[in-house]
């Protein structure tokens, strides 16, 4: 399995990059300009607080429309509620914080009600 995850915080790229390893997953990080490159991932994690805000808008306008694939999973400390529910309910794995659960295969598939 192959997981990208989007950011421009080096220090969370080297934490999620670690726990990648650790969980034995296969983890590229990416920069917004390489974005591209994530459709060939089996997941993608996005790191909503460090990435420019009109990511965090696409990905909101993308979840109402339903538009998104499976497997999306986005960190972030800056979501309203509303904004979490409308994520949730198009299938996308909401976390406050990185964790191994936001880069985990089985999170990724299951989409819980609340993390």
């Amino acid at each position: 399995m192959q997981i990208a995850y989007l950011t421009h915080d080096q220090v969370n790229a080297a934490v999620a990059t670690r726990m990648a390893r650790r969980l034995g997953l296969t983890l590229v990080v990416l920069a917004v300009k390489d974005a591209d490159q994530a459709v060939a991932a089996d997941s993608l994690v996005l790191d909503l607080d460090h990435l420019p805000a009109e990511c965090k808008s696409k990905l909101l306008f993308r979840a109402g429309g339903g538009q998104l694939w499976s497997g999306v999973s986005v960190h972030s400390y800056n979501l309203a509620r509303s904004e979490v529910r409308d994520l949730r309910t198009a299938g996308v794995m909401v976390h406050r914080r990185l964790t191994a659960a936001a880069l985990s295969p089985r999170a990724v598939s299951e989409a819980p009600a609340s993390s």
